[in-house]
């Protein structure tokens, strides 16, 4: 952990759009007590029913959050951007529901759920832009859990087009998924086996949906067809 100044976690804090609004003093007081950690790749942040004592902020990077079933397996329910929070202090539950981990190195702050419940008592612009998120959130774990019946090409499909929106960045041969994903992480938010999720995106290739990059990075060469295989 590294020790930072209130100014200087204030100055972090005003980037989130979620607290775009808030005036500076209001900010200062969850400053006084936030704390910047940094995490290394695969490094756990919190485990599945860890007391939900803590709310994340990601500054920098992006985090996955993990189930682990009874099987011992693990499935990706989300990843979380820069910008968004996560934790089920959010929602102030009791425990967390699944462990969060580092997708790549990342920067969060956190506070306590005490001070978090204290900074939206009054501030129900913060409250709305937090019900918006999580709504968009949890429809998209809704829209995934619909499709554990249909065939893996059709959910990895959804997958694709999903990580295209949320992280995907415009190149000249097209639309490219800027974080890392191994075939293993694919097979976990797909619920497959790494076989299946190697030929999956295999066959993607062969049939120029996709392309795969050196270091895990996947551009997709044609969105229409990826979205019209969701479909």
């Amino acid at each position: 952990m590294k020790t930072l100044t209130n100014q200087i976690v204030l100055n972090l804090l005003r980037k989130f759009p979620l607290l775009a609004d808030v005036p500076d003093e209001d900010l200062a007081l969850l400053a006084n007590e936030s704390t910047v950690q940094h995490y290394d790749r695969e490094q756990i942040i919190f485990y599945q029913e860890d007391p939900c004592d803590r709310v994340w902020m990601v500054y920098s990077g992006r985090v996955k959050i993990v189930y682990h079933d009874r099987d011992g397996r693990e499935v990706i329910l989300e990843l979380i951007s820069p910008g968004e929070v996560f934790g089920g202090a959010v929602l102030f539950f009791p425990s967390q529901p699944a462990t969060a981990k580092a997708m790549e190195p990342v920067t969060l702050l956190n506070f306590p759920a005490q001070a978090y419940s204290r900074f939206l008592l009054n501030r129900p612009a913060v409250i709305l832009k937090l019900l918006r998120m999580l709504g968009a959130r949890h429809l998209s774990m809704i829209n995934m859990q619909t499709m554990v019946g249909e065939r893996v090409e059709r959910r990895m499909a959804h997958i694709l087009l999903k990580l295209a929106i949320r992280v995907g960045r415009e190149t000249s041969e097209g639309r490219l998924i800027s974080i890392p994903l191994s075939r293993q992480d694919l097979a976990d938010m797909v619920c497959t086996t790494l076989e299946t999720s190697i030929r999956t995106v295999s066959r993607f290739r062969k049939d120029g949906v996709l392309e795969t990059r050196r270091g895990g990075f996947i551009l997709i060469k044609d969105l229409d067809r990826l979205r019209q295989m969701t479909e």
